[in-house]
């Protein structure tokens, strides 16, 4: 089966090209053939993704009624025809693979006649009225700012779009909605909000990555927080959106859990098991590497190439050594060494260049008692190429494109890990009624980060902290009975820091808006 889908779709790529060339209006009727009759063989099998992007090249294609087709859409045509290819490579290898990878193909064939781009959960399937209990109403829950949490989300969502970090901005969003989510139990909206706070849960994860689906899923969301202060609540009671709540849910599935929050909801809708983001985002950058066509040539050159200095070696062994002959060997090896280098073997090449150089420094008197090595390695590097084909190419590159130092980058990564853990402690506290004993540490804690900001040399922060661990000792110490509001306005600043520290590889306005979210916070502390 896979060598007639390869087949048809080699086929189709080459009508294709022809047509490119010719503008022959037959030739871009029998690459349509071809398609539907590959589109036929998706259906059978049940690759739903694969039998839509043929529809869509089909859909696509007619729509032209003759018209030469533009480069534009020559070039997504063909770009489709490449990505189908690996995606059966993909299935018949094994590999786990969720039909969303072919989406934003799909989207790019959609947009040639304009249409509307499928979601991210197009084929996502999922029961969204499972068995599901609210948590009981909480009367002060209702009672906060609807605009300054939907301020919140906003400063967040603006973060994200100006790419200032990833999971600052999206702990301040998730303050915002966690209210929501509290405001709306036993609320009809509760299940919806619910969700909304595990797929941000989810995407915090380092797995995820923000694409500009996800972006825009963000800001439909706002749309929501926008309708619970334009009804003044009154929306907590109203459904919220099916089309949106799979969206948010399919972002949950992916998640590799952990959080009571994604657990629960994984639990609760099933959604636990299937594909992940690690393995969508490997798949994904498998999309655009080379085929398994492409590197099964390279391996088979360099097989052959290989046997050839294996030739070599046993001549060598059967013969005298001379100078003409181990110059041909290591022409041979620096020949292999440079293949391997531009195919990312990057151990395998050095190992073969250092190979070379020991061939070089023992000369033709010296080869014959280094025989049985100069054998072992071969095999070797042999081995290394056979796994060409079978692990894709390595690309295993540490790039810092800020080039930041390391000491820094371990500073600003505790400090955010020791916010969090303060945040947590502070919705203990809440939850226990009050209990002490779980913001004994907070104190500690902030003065840690408040010296980690004094060697970042900001001393801005460095008193917004010290101004926090004041208030929390006066708590401690029994000093001060705080308020619900003042504990929410605690957190608020906390998050706040969070985002500012989460932005400094790349600091905006946005960062700015964050330390005012902490300073007028901390101001609610003394009011």
């Amino acid at each position: 089966m896979r060598s007639e889908v390869a087949s048809a779709l080699d086929q189709a790529a080459m009508q294709l090209d022809t047509y490119s060339e010719s503008g022959d209006g037959e030739q871009l009727k029998a690459f349509l053939e071809e398609i539907q009759q590959v589109r036929g063989t998706f259906k059978m099998l049940d690759f739903r993704a694969g039998e839509r992007l043929c529809e869509e090249l089909a859909e696509t294609g007619r729509a032209h009624k003759g018209r030469m087709l533009s480069e534009q859409t020559l070039s997504v045509f063909t770009q489709a025809v490449i990505f189908l290819k690996r995606y059966i490579e993909f299935v018949i290898s094994g590999k786990p693979v969720a039909p969303s990878l072919l989406l934003p193909t799909i989207n790019e064939v959609r947009a040639e006649r304009s249409e509307k781009p499928l979601p991210e959960a197009y084929f996502f399937l999922v029961n969204l009225r499972p068995q599901l209990t609210s948590p009981s109403a909480e009367p002060e829950a209702r009672n906060f700012s609807v605009r300054r949490a939907r301020q919140l989300y906003q400063l967040g969502l603006i973060g994200l779009i100006r790419n200032d970090g990833r999971r600052g901005p999206l702990q301040v969003m998730l303050r915002a909605v966690r209210r929501f989510e509290k405001a709306s139990r036993s609320q009809a909206s509760w299940p919806f909000w619910h969700v909304a706070t595990a797929a941000l849960e989810a995407l915090s994860e380092d797995a995820f990555e923000m694409t500009g689906t996800r972006l825009r899923l963000m800001g439909l969301l706002d749309r929501q927080v926008r309708r619970i202060q334009d009804t003044e609540g009154r929306a907590f009671n109203e459904k919220m959106p099916d089309w949106l709540l799979k969206e948010l849910l399919y972002i949950v599935s992916l998640a590799d859990g952990g959080e009571p929050v994604v657990d629960a909801v994984q639990r609760t809708f099933r959604i636990s098991s299937g594909i992940k983001e690690k393995g969508l985002a490997e798949s994904r950058s498998g999309l655009h590497g080379p085929d398994l066509s492409a590197l099964e040539s390279l391996s088979q050159a360099l097989q052959e190439e290989l046997q050839s200095v294996k030739d070599q070696i046993d001549l060598i062994e059967r013969t005298d050594v001379s100078e003409e002959a181990l110059s041909e060997l290591i022409e041979a090896m620096d020949r292999i060494g440079d293949t391997l280098l531009v195919s990312n073997l990057t151990d395998a090449s050095y190992r073969t260049q250092q190979l070379c150089e020991r061939l070089k420094q023992l000369g033709a008197s010296g080869l014959e008692s280094e025989l049985p090595y100069l054998a072992d390695e071969v095999m070797s590097i042999e081995q290394d190429i056979r796994g060409l084909t079978q692990e894709n190419l390595s690309g295993e590159t540490l790039v810092d494109p800020v080039s930041l130092n390391e000491a820094r980058i371990a500073v600003v990564s505790e400090s955010m890990t020791a916010l969090t853990l303060i945040k947590r402690a502070v919705g203990s506290f809440l939850d226990s009624s009050g209990d002490k004993l779980h913001i004994k540490n907070v104190g500690k804690s902030l003065r840690d980060v408040s010296g980690a900001l004094l060697f970042l040399e900001n001393e801005r922060v460095c008193n917004m902290l010290q101004q926090l661990e004041e208030f929390i000792a006066r708590v401690v110490s029994g000093a001060l009975e705080p308020s619900e509001s003042q504990m929410e306005a605690f957190a608020d600043a906390v998050t706040g820091i969070e985002y500012f520290l989460d932005s400094l590889s790349g600091q905006s306005a946005s960062a700015d808006d964050a330390l005012s979210l902490a300073s007028d916070s901390i101001d609610q502390l003394r009011a």
